[in-house]
C-alpha cells in the first residue's frame, strides 16, 4: 500500500495542532451539531470585522463568514496579510467589504451612515464609503487602512468617505484637519478632496487643513499632486517641506514651510517654552501617547511661543510635537520630543506676579479652543480695560500696571463643534478671577 503525505497549506497549519481528536459523540452532541447546521452559515455584512483570537485561521474565518473556506485568499488580500499562517492576536480583520478601521479614539466622535441617525464611534468600528465622521472638541481619531496607511482626525474635524476599495481610497475634508501617513500604493490611489482642490499621493506624510477660513496642504515627507477644482484648473506638485494654499488669490503656489520650532524647556508649572521664530505668526502644540502621534491626547494653539498645559492632563510622559505657522497660515515642519507632565495641582487657574507691574494669568481651558479674554476694574466688566475677542491659548500676560487696586479678569470659550454653534454655546466654559496691584 502506498502512503501519501499531504502538506497542510499555510493558512491551515496554525490551527492543525489545536484541532481536537474525533471521538464518539453522544446523542446530545449530535443534536447540538444538527442545530448548528440548521442555523446556517454566518454571512459577512458590509463593514463587518473580526478580532483575531487564539486558534483563528483564514480558512476557518472564510468558512464562518464567506460560506466557504475556499475564499480565504480574499480575506488575506483585503487585509494585506503577509504571512497567513501567523495571524496576530488582536488584529482587526475586515470580512465584509472594503473599509477602514478606527484603531485609536480619544474623546467623543460620531458616525453618520446613510439616512440613519448619527451614532457614537468606538474603537474597532468599520468605516464604509458614504460615511461621515465628526470629532468633537478634545477628540482625536485614527483610522487604519488595509495597507497599514493611517489617517488622523484631530479635534473639531469632519470627513466624508467617498470611495474605499482595493484600488482607490478617497476622503473629502468637510472641515478641520486630516494628517495622513500613506504607505507606498503599488498601483492603488489615495486621494483627499477639499472644497477647492483634489490631492493625490503615492506614499507620503502630509496634512490637509480647512480651518479658520484657510485651506492648505503641507508635505512633511514625499510629494503630493494637487489638482484645482475650477473651470480652468491648475496643477501643482508639492514637494517635501513645502506647502500651498488651496483657495484664495495665493492658491496653488508652493512655499517652503517654516522649520521645526526648538523647545527651550518644559517648566515645572506646566509651561512649554519655544524659541521664537521671526517669521512665525503662531504655534501649535500636540501631545500623544505614541511617537507616530496616532494616539493624540491634547492640542492647543498660541500666538506666542509659550503654552500652558490644561489642568485635565494626567501626570506622566508624553510625546510632544510643536509646529509654527507663517504669515500665510501654512503650518510648518514638526519637532518631536518627549516631555514629562507634572501633577495637575501645579496647573490651576491663577495669577502670578512677574515683577515690574506685569502679571501672568492662566486657566485650565480646553485643547484647540479659542477664548475671549477680558480685563476690567469692576466685577461687572464695564468698562473693559483690555479685550482679545479671539485668543488661542490658556494664559496671557498683562501690564505693566501703574494704578494700584483690584483688577478682574475672565476667559470665555468661543466657537464650537462643526456646524453646531448653539450646542457649543450651551457647553462653553468660562474662567475668572481677580488680583490686587499694590501701591508703589
Amino acid at each position: 500500500m502506498t502512503i501519501y503525505k499531504m502538506r497542510l497549506h499555510p493558512p491551515f497549519e496554525a490551527a492543525a495542532s489545536a484541532l481536537p481528536q474525533r471521538r464518539p459523540g453522544t446523542i446530545r452532541n449530535l443534536l447540538l451539531l444538527l442545530a448548528i447546521a440548521l442555523a446556517g452559515p454566518v454571512f459577512a455584512q458590509q463593514g463587518q470585522t473580526h478580532v483575531v483570537r487564539p486558534g483563528d485561521t483564514l480558512w476557518e474565518l472564510s468558512r464562518q463568514y464567506k460560506q466557504s473556506p475556499l475564499h480565504w485568499q480574499e480575506i488575506q488580500k483585503d487585509n494585506a496579510v503577509r504571512a497567513p499562517e501567523r495571524l496576530k492576536l488582536g488584529q482587526v480583520l475586515v470580512l465584509g467589504g472594503d473599509v477602514a478601521i478606527v484603531t485609536e479614539l480619544t474623546g467623543s466622535a460620531w458616525l453618520k451612515r446613510g439616512n440613519a441617525a448619527q451614532r457614537p464611534l468606538t474603537r474597532g468600528a468599520g468605516v464604509q464609503a458614504g460615511d461621515v465622521l465628526v470629532t468633537e472638541q478634545d477628540a482625536f481619531l485614527s483610522m487604519t487602512l488595509v495597507d497599514d496607511s493611517h489617517v488622523v482626525m484631530p479635534s473639531s474635524s469632519a470627513v466624508k468617505v467617498l470611495v474605499i476599495n482595493g484600488q482607490l481610497v478617497q476622503f473629502e475634508l468637510l472641515s478641520g484637519r486630516l494628517e495622513s501617513h500613506v504607505e507606498k500604493q503599488n498601483g492603488r490611489h489615495f486621494e483627499i478632496r477639499t472644497k477647492s482642490a483634489e490631492l493625490g499621493v503615492r506614499g507620503t506624510h502630509f496634512r490637509v487643513r480647512d480651518e479658520d477660513n484657510v485651506v492648505t496642504v503641507e508635505v512633511i515627507e514625499g510629494k503630493v499632486a494637487a489638482d484645482e477644482i475650477a473651470a480652468d484648473p491648475r496643477k501643482l506638485l508639492v514637494g517635501v517641506a513645502q506647502g500651498s494654499l488651496l483657495a484664495g488669490s495665493d492658491a496653488m503656489q508652493s512655499h517652503p514651510l517654516l522649520p521645526a520650532p526648538e523647545r527651550i524647556e518644559a517648566a515645572v508649572d506646566g509651561d512649554v517654552l519655544l524659541a521664537s521664530q521671526p517669521d512665525a505668526s503662531g504655534y501649535r502644540l500636540q501631545l500623544a501617547r505614541d511617537d507616530r502621534f496616532l494616539q493624540l491626547m491634547h492640542e492647543q494653539r498660541s500666538s506666542l511661543p509659550r503654552f500652558t498645559l490644561p489642568d485635565t492632563l494626567d501626570a506622566g510622559f508624553y510625546h510632544l510635537r510643536l509646529t509654527a505657522f507663517d504669515s500665510r497660515q501654512l503650518e510648518g515642519l514638526p519637532s518631536d520630543s518627549t516631555v514629562y507632565i507634572a501633577a495637575s495641582a501645579s496647573r490651576k487657574s491663577g495669577v502670578e506676579s512677574l515683577g515690574n507691574g506685569r502679571y501672568k494669568i492662566r486657566w485650565p481651558g480646553r485643547s484647540g479652543q479659542k477664548f475671549r479674554f477680558e480685563l476690567a476694574r469692576t466685577a461687572e466688566f464695564s468698562p473693559l480695560l483690555a479685550e482679545d475677542a479671539a485668543f488661542y491659548g490658556t494664559n496671557v500676560t498683562v501690564g505693566p500696571f501703574v494704578v494700584p487696586g483690584k483688577y478682574y479678569w475672565r476667559s470665555i470659550e468661543i466657537g464650537g463643534a462643526p456646524g453646531d454653534p448653539s450646542a457649543a454655546a450651551a457647553t462653553a466654559q468660562s474662567f475668572s478671577g481677580s488680583f490686587e496691584v499694590p501701591a508703589p
